[in-house]
């Protein structure tokens, strides 16, 4: 090194270190340099490593350097977390509108609604988003409510509430009425997939599925610039605060996808937040799009903006097989068992253009991701990958991944198949916090031993990697990580062990990027991504691990929580 550039080196001693390579080392010290792991080890070996760092330099550069050392008093420190799959426009979208996660009842839902609806301006809308009926208190009022239910409510201005898993809405009367829809015209109305529910004799319910929402997505109003701005650093630094140092960033590229017309606003949005260096922490991009060259497209615009920083990639793609359990949407094998029509659900992509799209992705190097939750989707998606990467000779096979997102219910045929071929998936654990109270219902006695089912994922052979779907779910990893062997008593022959758990955030969720080699694990040259924990996270009873605290999280060697007082 010579003095024209920076020496940072900063020595961590007296604690645990988790490293989580592929020996699960653990260690006493660890030295960074700059953005990178310089040594780990014990203690004496780090500090002698250090030194002959030192003795290398150049004199005159080797007399200014400043060692900062952190005690760290016992506490544990383990690789930064990583969060593959999130949704970052509409996580920041969702922290600009009204929370319904907490509700428990419909009295409770009245009263927020009618204080909304004192402090809105005229003909303005309510959105209303996260809420979980099944939580409800009462028995009898765990069920979605349609236009009728939401009149009783709120009946005066247009109101949408979105259910937390997104994929099912509901409207009043005076929210159809403004988007002019009725009795005589919703069955004209083009879905590309989902519906507008109607009753017996035709009319709307309320109740929007799947593709359905696009009619009430172009609605929903959009904060000013200056609002989203402060929100979404709020938004970065809620990551920091849950020890989050890279993501996976699903964005829509266009009108056509989960967000509906809305979604062309997240591609814009996304551009604006790197452009202005709003987000502290890496990330790696999926676009959910319909055609393979947009990605060559969008990675030729991304690298003017990030020039020659690694910090921001274009990962790859992201597809739709089905909907998801909650609307029982999900596409299975047998009827939901609560299903009064013996439904299955459905694929909301073709087999055939989600295998177009994929292959020619693959052709182009990019990283495959494919929404899929019933046991039947997650097999037809096994089943594309599986013609791709036999069909397809790419030299590059071995450093393109193939993913399932979600993978909620899925066999052990299906999971032998996913394990020859390769396949990751990416599962979000506290998906069982929010649904194992009506799962059962659901599935049935049999098919929720198959229902995110960790254990036989990791000893199938197949990477299970950890990730929050955020705005679904918090990214909150150690709360993810004490569902991971808790699993709330639900299934408890799927759980699995808190390193296997910490794994799945740390590596396995590195791999899942395609950047297992230079981060996920707390190895010389690789990042200096860490979170300091106030305890050691494998010794703490597994009913307290969500009490553990985040103390420090540092991103490329840089302490990004808490965040530094700025001193006048």
């Amino acid at each position: 090194m010579t003095l024209n550039e920076n020496v940072n080196l900063t020595l961590f001693y007296n604690g645990k270190i988790l490293t989580m390579d592929k020996s699960n080392t653990e260690a006493d010290a660890m030295c960074t340099l700059n953005e990178t792991i310089l040594a780990v080890g014990d203690e004496k070996n780090v500090r002698d490593v250090i030194k002959d760092f030192i003795e290398k330099l150049d004199d005159e550069l080797k007399n200014q350097i400043e060692i900062k050392e952190v005690d760290l008093s016992d506490s544990c420190i383990v690789p930064g977390f990583i969060d593959a799959h999130m949704h970052p426009i509409i996580s920041i979208y969702y922290k600009t509108q009204l929370q319904l996660s907490n509700v428990k009842s419909y009295s409770e839902l009245e009263e927020i609604l009618k204080n909304e609806d004192k402090i809105r301006k005229d003909s303005e809308w309510i959105v209303g988003l996260d809420l979980m009926e099944n939580r409800f208190t009462d028995i009898n009022e765990q069920y979605f409510p349609d236009r009728y239910k939401l009149d009783s409510l709120c009946p005066n201005r247009p109101v949408i509430l979105f259910r937390y898993d997104g994929h099912i809405c509901a409207v009043n009367s005076i929210a159809l009425k403004n988007m002019g829809i009725n009795k005589s015209n919703v069955k004209e109305i083009p879905l590309s997939s989902g519906e507008i529910q109607v009753d017996n004799d035709g009319t709307p319910t309320g109740i929007f599925t799947e593709g359905a929402r696009d009619y009430l997505l172009e609605k929903i109003p959009i904060p000013s610039i200056e609002i989203i701005k402060e929100t979404i650093k709020r938004f970065s630094d809620e990551l920091s605060s849950f020890g989050i140092t890279s993501s996976g960033f699903f964005v829509q590229e266009g009108e056509q996808g989960f967000s509906g017309k809305a979604g062309s606003m997240e591609l814009p949005l996304l551009k604006y937040l790197i452009k202005k260096n709003l987000i502290e922490q890496d990330f790696t991009i999926f676009l959910d799009t319909k055609k393979a060259k947009k990605l060559n497209r969008f990675e030729k615009s991304l690298s003017k903006l990030v020039g020659k920083s690694n910090k921001i990639n274009l990962g790859g793609v992201k597809g739709f097989a089905d909907g998801d359990l909650g609307a029982s949407t999900a596409f299975m094998y047998e009827p939901f068992t609560d299903s009064q029509k013996g439904e299955i659900g459905y694929m909301v992509t073709e087999k055939e253009k989600i295998f177009n799209l994929f292959k020619e992705c693959y052709q182009l190097n990019y990283h495959l991701a494919c929404h899929a939750i019933g046991d039947r989707a997650n097999q037809i998606i096994v089943d594309i990958y599986r013609d791709i990467l036999k069909g397809i000779n790419n030299e590059n096979k071995d450093s393109i991944r193939c993913r399932i997102e979600h993978a909620s219910v899925i066999n052990n045929e299906t999971l032998k198949d996913a394990a020859d071929l390769g396949i990751t998936i990416v599962s979000q654990p506290l998906f069982i916090n929010s649904e194992y109270t009506w799962l059962e219902k659901r599935l049935g006695s049999n098919r929720i031993n198959y229902c995110y089912p960790f254990r036989s994922i990791i000893d199938s052979g197949v990477i299970l990697a950890g990730a929050s779907d955020s705005p679904i779910e918090p990214p909150n990893v150690i709360k993810a990580i004490q569902i991971c062997v808790t699993r709330n008593g639900f299934v408890p022959e799927q759980s699995i062990t808190v390193k296997e758990a910490l794994r799945m955030f740390t590596y396995n969720a590195a791999y899942a990027l395609g950047q297992e080699k230079i981060k996920g694990s707390l190895e010389k040259g690789k990042l200096a991504d860490l979170v300091v924990l106030d305890q050691i996270i494998t010794s703490v009873p597994v009913d307290k691990l969500a009490d553990i605290k985040i103390l420090e999280t540092y991103h490329r060697g840089k302490k990004i929580y808490p965040k530094e007082l700025i001193k006048n």
